[in-house]
């Protein structure tokens, strides 16, 4: 892990740093990607066949599309029943902490006014759920609830086929009652939600994880249909000092760095042994773990100590970073956290392992990443929702405000606004 210490250069230095976050570009996929778009746009169900022969190998005819009742059921006799309520639960509280969420509406009464602020779920929304080695069922719940929450009435989900699919995936789509299954992957699936195809019907909204070609598909069709969020590598700031155990900070900045290379593990501290403490149980505690490759890289490549002279000065840097994911282990924990505005989720206290955070609490693991959590927050239930705005002006209203318009609209030359307000009078 690279070690910075907090000098004239410190920012500079953080920057070259970071900046690595922004190089993860689709920009050398553009073009192929586009290619996929355009085919699926143009020949709908048939390019999804020719994409599905291709990439993954399989035959697929227009009755295969839609994920049917015998392979949805047969994660009946692949999982363990235990673990299964593990994600059951996940789910009860993930749903009790969304629906706090909800947004209210209002009305303005104003002398003749009325304004009325009004939220309504979006119509239909997709949900990309990655196959092959990178399955993650508790990103379906992540995904689900909301929209549930939020009141969406048609929620799709597409998925790489493949002969085998992850039978906890399968249990959750039925545990969630999700009715619209189809096996789809890769851009190919991201152009079927946006444009539709004679058996994908299109949505107004695509949510979900997924390779580079996802990525870019979304990027490519936003503005034709929504996206949640472009996500970047993983990201975890660890505050930690001697008080802590190295031991378990080692094991928190290992739970971030085993999710690709390009995650990014960085500890602050103000304790040089500390953390040659924690590098030293870093060395232990990777030789027991089936990821240890991917783990010893990542840290090689994006690991990072932060050394600084006095631990509380720690929040002008976490928001200078703006994590993910942000855990402060100290005893000093609650006169830094009042002063963070830039993460995506904060885990407070030794024994807050962000793990708790992905899996079960309540709170949402989708979250801004690339430092986006200085204009953005994590997934909830306005993402599924949009606000309308309604107006009605009696005739006392109008004759009060008439000119005011009219006056204003001049100024900015808008003559045919003008005219508008004026035609009305008696």
């Amino acid at each position: 892990m690279k070690l910075l210490k907090t000098n004239n250069n410190f920012y500079k230095e953080l920057e070259n740093f970071l900046f690595k976050r922004s190089e993860f570009d689709n920009e050398n996929i553009k073009d192929s990607v586009k290619i996929i778009i355009d085919e699926v746009k143009t020949n709908g169900d048939n390019a999804l066949f020719n994409y599905t022969r291709e990439f993954d190998g399989l035959n697929l005819t227009k009755k295969d599309l839609l994920l049917n009742e015998s392979v949805r059921n047969s994660y009946k006799a692949n999982i363990n029943n235990k673990i299964f309520l593990s994600f059951k639960k996940s789910i009860e509280n993930v749903r009790k902490f969304h629906e706090l969420q909800l947004p209210k509406n209002y009305k303005v009464n104003n002398e003749g006014i009325q304004i009325e602020s009004q939220w309504k779920p979006l119509e239909s929304v997709g949900l990309y759920i990655p196959g092959g080695k990178s399955v993650y069922p508790s990103s379906l719940i992540m995904n689900v609830i909301p929209a549930q929450v939020a009141g969406v009435k048609r929620i799709v989900c597409v998925t790489p086929p493949t002969e085998s699919f992850n039978p906890y995936i399968l249990g959750l789509l039925n545990e969630l009652k999700i009715k619209e299954v189809y096996q789809v992957g890769g851009a190919q699936a991201i152009a079927a939600l946006a444009h539709g195809t004679e058996t994908i019907k299109p949505v107004n909204k695509i949510f979900g994880p997924g390779n580079d070609y996802v990525t870019s598909a979304k990027k490519q069709l936003y503005g034709m249909v929504g996206i949640d969020l472009i996500a970047g590598p993983s990201e975890i700031v660890v505050v930690a000092n001697k008080n802590n155990n190295p031991k378990w900070v080692a094991c928190d900045l290992m739970a971030q760095a085993e999710h690709d290379i390009n995650a990014q593990s960085i500890l602050i501290t103000d304790s040089i042994s500390f953390a040659d403490d924690v590098q030293s149980e870093i060395k232990v505690l990777i030789n027991s773990l089936p990821r240890k490759e991917i783990i010893k890289k990542s840290l090689d490549l994006n690991g990072l100590i932060v050394l600084v002279e006095d631990i509380l000065e720690s929040p002008s840097i976490i928001n200078y970073i703006a994590p993910e994911h942000l855990h402060i282990q100290i005893e000093a924990r609650d006169k830094i956290v009042k002063n963070i505005n830039n993460s995506g989720c904060i885990f407070l206290g030794e024994y807050t392992s962000e793990a708790f955070g992905d899996y079960i609490v309540g709170t949402n693991h989708i979250l801004p990443t690339f430092g986006s959590s200085k204009f953005s927050s994590g997934l909830g239930v306005l993402d599924f929702m949009k606000r309308n705005s309604i107006v009605e002006i009696n005739q006392s209203a109008y004759s009060k405000l008439h000119t005011d318009v009219e006056q204003m609209a001049e100024v900015e030359k808008f003559d045919a606004h003008k005219l508008s307000v004026k035609i009305r009078q008696s």
